[in-house]
């Protein structure tokens, strides 16, 4: 059950911003005695906001004056091998940590003005002894497909934080955690004992209206157990230790500590064991996913607003200056996206934001303070923040520029071959932004190989490309195009889909080779979705992967019981000879002709049996004979001669009248590569169209479609 508290706000003057509550709640003024009281043991308990540079920059106050022994992180213990590459001075943020588990993967995200990441950068500098102290990382059915390790939903959900956000007039918990603690002067900030006393008070709330049944449905009192149990080892640490986690555990790790009887639901569980095989990578993370707004990062929103704050505090900016070089930027893009923006309104906005800061008793404008000013100056309607405002903003506070990482030391070879490959091709991939290209595959040999790479990416999941328009050869749209439209972007999620698939390839190739493998062993698979697998295999430029997929081919058309499906692989085939010039199939040509030779006899082999089909599958077999009749026509046009039309002896075929007796299912002879007539190669398959049309037991619906057909073809009289 949740802890009944009244609570009655007070607030100090200008600049000291603070709320005091009238009469505090007995747990929690033990837990801010038992704050002091350990801190004089030497253990420090510092409760922060996740990706909060208020919280940074009280904690780098910190540990400059206790230079603690030992530094414990909230996060998973398997992270403490990625320990040297977080401190490399080539590790830039921002930048995630990635958890992979078998069936979700999760984000631990890190920038500059990150508690944490200004936790582990000190302690690594300072020899001190770095931990991660969290349970490892384990899959959360409830959870999403991917999902944050820093979330702070039960701040969110808070009724006594909404009641202080209510009182201060904040509009969320958002805004009213950046009145009392993100704004703050310089000396409240290096206030520090002050500090996170004041953000155990605020969680704490939270802690004290928090369901216990839903902390310990959730996994919170797990892994406040397991954070327990490694403190306990290190308390009496000469020298001290300073302990960062969440403000909302801070409560129930004091409790522990003092052996408070509320520790009871933490004190249930026993700690999970640590599990150090738990696989973990770094990846490169930009500021629009860390955004708790819109992305998997959590903690503060807007966090590209928070790193101009963070740096200009850092480089003694004036408020006002700080004002002024957030409008300006947002005044840009605005001007590039067409607005009349003048130097006068972003003079008038960034005065707006400071006077509107010092009249919410702030030392610093906030995020809320920007942009209410530049709403108030620049939006001259009732649309807010929608349109180009809302998307200047997003830019402003937001961003896709990606942090950097050394390769190869957290992440597998897989992310460093891609990158390397993409650099090498011109691809753009140090920010996170999607870009269009438009490649001549027909003529240009490099662009070939870019479509080549865009094709493999997409092929193996990693969700750096797509194609979006013109000649499409998978497809099989865009016949006659001259250029292939691609999009492309390296995300955070492509790392992160690169890394799960490196369980199954070391290599693009090897994913390559397992993911036709896959493709290949499906209950599903057709001649249509083996020809489809076969020229996505060309179009990446991958040859030595198409033998087990031409061999599949072969078998479908030994087995295949659907003529629909016959004819769509067959079409897809024809496709790959008529755009030899965007495509490369060298020694498979041969083998190429031979299928198409095959599949045209089973073709033949799969008309008589149209005679007893039922009505229900009527209509769809007229739409794969008029597909069939498509085809012969493709094959039989001479403006296609030397192109799509099969050059290879076909098999031979005795039809006769009561059923079919074909060679298609065997071997097909690779003695002659010469051009042979196209007459021969499909008069079979013309042969057993006319038997079906003329045969008394055809549908009528069939025989209609039939009879269309033959007339399209001059085959039949019209009179």
């Amino acid at each position: 059950m949740a802890e009944p508290v009244e609570t009655e706000l007070v607030e100090t003057p200008l600049g000291e911003t603070s709320v005091e509550l009238v009469e505090t709640p007995p747990r929690l003024a033990h837990a801010l005695a038992a704050l002091t009281r350990w801190r004089d043991r030497g253990v420090h308990f510092v409760g922060i906001r996740h990706h909060s540079p208020g919280c940074a920059a009280a904690l780098a106050t910190l540990l400059d004056e206790v230079r603690p022994a030992v530094v414990l992180i909230e996060g998973p213990r398997e992270y403490d091998r990625l320990l040297p590459t977080l401190a490399d001075a080539r590790t830039v943020p921002p930048v995630a940590v990635l958890s992979v588990g078998e069936r979700q993967s999760a984000f631990y995200p890190l920038a500059d003005f990150s508690p944490e990441w200004v936790a582990l950068r000190w302690g690594m500098a300072a020899g001190a002894t770095v931990r991660f102290f969290d349970a490892s990382y384990s899959d959360d059915p409830d959870a999403d497909e991917v999902r944050t390790l820093q979330a702070e939903h039960h701040l969110a959900r808070s009724e006594l934080i909404a009641a202080v956000a209510a009182a201060l007039g904040c509009r969320d918990h958002d805004e009213v955690w950046e009145h009392l603690f993100e704004v703050r002067g310089p000396e409240a900030l290096a206030d520090w004992r002050a500090f996170f006393a004041d953000t155990l008070a605020w969680a704490g709330l939270a802690r004290l209206d928090a369901d216990r049944a839903l902390l310990d449905g959730d996994g919170t009192h797990a892994r406040e157990a397991v954070m327990a149990s490694v403190l306990q080892q290190y308390r009496d640490e000469p020298g001290g230790v300073v302990v960062v986690t969440g403000a909302f555990h801070t409560l129930a790790l004091i409790e522990v500590l003092d052996g408070a009887p509320e520790a009871a639901w933490v004190r249930a569980h026993k700690p999970a064991a640590h599990q150090p095989d738990r696989e973990a990578w770094l990846i490169r993370y930009d500021f629009d996913r860390l955004d708790g707004l819109r992305g998997y990062g959590a903690g503060m929103p807007s966090p590209g607003f928070w790193q101009r704050a963070w740096l200009a505090r850092a480089a003694g900016a004036s408020p006002r200056d700080f004002a002024v070089d957030v409008v300006l930027e947002v005044a840009a893009r605005l001007r590039a996206s067409g607005e009349p923006i003048g130097s006068a309104s972003v003079m008038d906005a960034a005065g707006q934001a400071v006077r509107l800061a010092e009249l919410r008793a702030r030392s610093w404008p906030g995020r809320t303070d920007i942009t209410d000013a530049l709403v108030s100056c620049f939006v001259k309607d009732d649309s807010g923040l929608s349109g180009a405002i809302g998307e200047a903003l997003r830019e402003v506070f937001g961003g896709p520029t990606l942090g950097e990482l050394p390769d190869g030391l957290a992440s597998p070879p897989l992310v460093a071959e891609a990158r390397r490959i993409a650099t090498k091709l011109r691809f753009v991939i140090t920010d996170a932004t999607p870009r269009a290209v438009s490649l001549d595959t027909q003529r240009k040999p490099a662009h070939r190989r870019r479509r080549e790479f865009l094709a493999r990416m997409r092929f193996v999941g990693s969700g750096f490309a797509r194609q979006t328009g013109g000649a499409d050869l998978v497809q099989g749209l865009g016949a006659g195009l001259l250029f292939e439209d691609w999009e492309y972007a390296w995300t955070p999620l492509v790392e992160a889909n690169l890394i799960a698939a490196s369980a199954k390839g070391a290599t693009l190739a090897e994913l390559v080779r397992t993911g036709v493998a896959r493709r290949l062993g499906r209950d599903d698979t057709s001649a249509a979705s083996v020809a489809s697998l076969i020229t996505e295999l060309i179009v990446m430029g991958e040859p030595d992967a198409l033998a087990p997929a031409l061999a599949a081919l072969r078998q479908c058309y030994d087995d295949e019981a659907h003529l629909g499906s016959v004819v769509a692989s067959l079409h897809a085939l024809a496709g790959l000879l008529a755009d030899q010039g965007r495509l490369a199939l060298g020694e498979h040509l041969v083998t190429v002709r031979q299928l198409i030779a095959s599949g045209l006899a089973a073709a033949a082999g799969l008309v008589p049996p149209l005679t007893g089909l039922r009505a229900d599958d009527q209509a769809k077999a007229c739409d794969d004979l008029i597909a069939l009749r498509s085809l012969l026509v493709r094959f039989e046009d001479s403006s296609v001669e030397g192109a799509d039309r099969p050059s290879v002896d076909p098999p031979s075929v005795e039809l006769v009248e009561t059923g079919v007796s074909t060679s298609a299912t065997s071997e097909v002879s690779t003695g002659s590569t010469s051009e042979v007539s196209t007459r021969s190669t499909t008069e079979p398959v013309r042969r057993e169209l006319r038997r079906l049309r003329r045969d008394p037991a055809l549908p009528a619906r069939l025989h209609g479609c039939l009879l269309g057909l033959a007339f399209s073809d001059a085959e039949l009289d019209p009179d």
